[in-house]
Formats: structure tokens, C-alpha cells, sequence
């Protein structure tokens, strides 16, 4: 198994880390990685278990990346992507993202993302660890 492994350490609760992380994600999320054929408007993950994980794009359109297989508030997350290496919805993909969000201190707060199953993606995993 190939995975993708980074750490941030964030300056805020761990409760604010996960709720910007899961229900804020347009805030962070970059307008210019999208799948739409139109200019991204936002990046939606639905905060439940088995929510759906899409974008929203000018005109309308939705696009799905993937869904919610676990959902424990302020402490962790386990998304499920599925695009694939060439960046197209695959219902039958299934590589996982997990986030845990872990207390440092009283305003501190250590991410740890980790995306499973990338060798799935073919070469595409190749220039994935960059970012």
C-alpha cells in the first residue's frame, strides 16, 4: 500500500481545526484544483457519516469527489476518494483520506493526513506528494 503522509501544526482549538477542515473547506480548498468544465464556486462535504463530498461549479454544475466513512467530530475524518489518476469520478474507486486532529496545547493543534491507496491512481501519484 502507497500512502501520502503529511502533518501540519495549526495555531487554533482542535474543535476549530476540524470544523474549518470538514465544514469550511471552501475556505481553504484552492479554486483552481477542480474537475467541473466550469469555474469552481465551492467545495461542500456534507458533515455526516456517509455524506456526500462535491464541488459546485458557475451554471450549476456538481461534481462528485468522493463521500464521508467516517465521521468522529473534532477528532478525526476518513473521506473516501473517488476521482481517478486522470481526475474523473470513478464510483468504484475507493482510496481513503483520513484526517486526525490531535491537541497540542490549549489553542495548538496537530493535523495528520494520510491518503491510502494512491497506487490505484497510476502515474498520477507521482507529482501527488507535492502538495
Amino acid at each position: 500500500m502507497i500512502a501520502i503522509k503529511k502533518e501540519l501544526t495549526v495555531e487554533t482549538t482542535q474543535e476549530n481545526a476540524f470544523r474549518v477542515f470538514s465544514q469550511q473547506m471552501n475556505l481553504w480548498w484552492p479554486r483552481s484544483h477542480h474537475v467541473g468544465k466550469t469555474p469552481m464556486a465551492s467545495m461542500v462535504l456534507e458533515p455526516k457519516l456517509a455524506g456526500r463530498w462535491y464541488s459546485t461549479h458557475e451554471g450549476g454544475e456538481e461534481c462528485e469527489i468522493g463521500y464521508v466513512k467516517n465521521y468522529e467530530p473534532n477528532s478525526r475524518l476518513v473521506l473516501v476518494w473517488q476521482l481517478s489518476g486522470e481526475f474523473k469520478h470513478d464510483p468504484s474507486l475507493h482510496t481513503e483520506v483520513e484526517v486526525n486532529f490531535i491537541i497540542q496545547g490549549p489553542q495548538k493543534t496537530l493535523v495528520k493526513f494520510e491518503h491510502r491507496h494512491v497506487e490505484t491512481l497510476g502515474k498520477a501519484v507521482d507529482g501527488m506528494n507535492q502538495g
